[in-house]
């Protein structure tokens, strides 16, 4: 096998460990995992309403709509689309330590995002796209108008990341963040349809680069080496 054949294999096998990580396919979640996890739930919102953590939603249907949404799994990814209002001013519980440090909204959401951004990527998840809306062009029908200051969208590897993302200490004790930073936020999981966002091609296109850069740089080794032993021989003649 050549030094090629041995690159290209080495860089397929990259990337075929890559998809296997990165996922988006797997099995539902059992019956017995939901009660696991919504029985984990409702345990975190009695800790936090009893600690009075400061704002945030604590519906009591938050622990039922968790569980349809994990009744409903198809075991596939999905993407959170996020829409966010910022308050005048962060709001922290009175317990909060460190909070007087951080002066604005925008920068109480950032610092829970940078918080739970680990959390996220060692789950194969990520943004997709974060956009400050700049102008409200209207639509047709009744609806409510709402000035979102932040729109989002968030690629989760499965349902069942998601809820193990959530019910990780560290979200936990992050959270407050962003309920601090919003006055309004809806989260919708949505499931793509059409997406022309997607992570997947990027590392194979920059494995591509890095064989077709490679394979070019063995070649212009190899030209230089048979030129200096053609000069070589050609001395010894």
């Amino acid at each position: 096998m050549t030094a090629s054949r041995i690159r290209w294999a080495c860089l397929a096998a990259i990337y075929a460990i890559f998809l296997f990580w990165y996922g988006g396919s797997r099995e539902p979640v059992s019956p017995e995992k939901i009660e696991e996890y919504v029985a984990l739930f409702e345990s975190r919102g009695a800790q936090e309403r009893s600690e009075a953590q400061g704002p945030g939603p604590r519906s009591a249907d938050a622990a039922e709509n968790l569980r349809s949404f994990l009744e409903s799994d198809d075991g596939q990814e999905f993407v959170m689309l996020n829409l966010n209002v910022h308050r005048d001013s962060p709001e922290y519980g009175a317990g909060r330590e460190g909070h007087h440090a951080i002066a604005s909204a925008e920068e109480a959401e950032k610092e829970y995002q940078r918080q739970v951004a680990p959390l996220l990527l060692m789950r194969a998840s990520h943004p997709l796209v974060m956009v400050e809306p700049a102008f409200l062009i209207g639509g047709i029908g009744d609806f409510e108008r709402q000035d979102w200051d932040l729109a989002s969208m968030v690629r989760y590897r499965s349902r069942q990341d998601f809820v193990e993302f959530i019910l990780t200490p560290e979200f936990s004790q992050n959270v407050d963040h962003k309920w601090a930073a919003l006055s309004r936020s809806t989260a919708m999981a949505t499931v793509p349809v059409i997406s022309f966002a997607t992570m997947r091609l990027v590392p194979l296109l920059i494995l591509i680069i890095i064989g077709l850069l490679l394979d070019r740089m063995n070649a212009a080794h190899d030209k230089a080496f048979l030129k200096r032993f053609s000069k070589r021989e050609t001395f010894h003649v």
